[in-house]
């Protein structure tokens, strides 16, 4: 997967995995991809467990991309309706899923029962 501009993307991690609901990550992780290669861009402060909260963080820093867990469809909503294409039910730890977006091969990560 050739990018020919920059492109940041926000994982919605508990600890060095992708949290299994996104609600519950821990930590937003954010990573540039450039060149084929993923570059760590920083890690985005939760200012609370509500999700809107969250969403209003993840639209405000200029992500393009979200990989999750589960998401509930309002929180979704939202980040689509910001323009950030929402990637849900992968799972993984942060190295296998960031492997799996260049290659384009996100869907040998997804969650049981899940058609990704």
């Amino acid at each position: 997967m050739k990018t020919a501009t920059p492109e940041l993307i926000c994982l919605a991690c508990y600890r060095d995995r992708l949290a299994s609901v996104c609600e519950n990550a821990d930590g937003y992780k954010l990573f540039e991809i450039r060149d084929d290669k993923f570059y760590p861009a920083g890690l985005l402060s939760l200012p609370s467990k509500d999700p809107m909260d969250r969403t209003s963080a993840i639209l405000a820093c200029g992500v393009t991309t979200f990989l999750c867990g589960a998401i509930r469809n309002q929180t979704r909503r939202s980040l689509e309706a910001g323009g950030i294409t929402v990637l849900p039910w992968i799972t993984g730890s942060e190295t296998q899923v960031l492997r799996g977006y260049l290659k384009d091969s996100l869907a040998d990560l997804a969650m049981p029962g899940t058609g990704v």
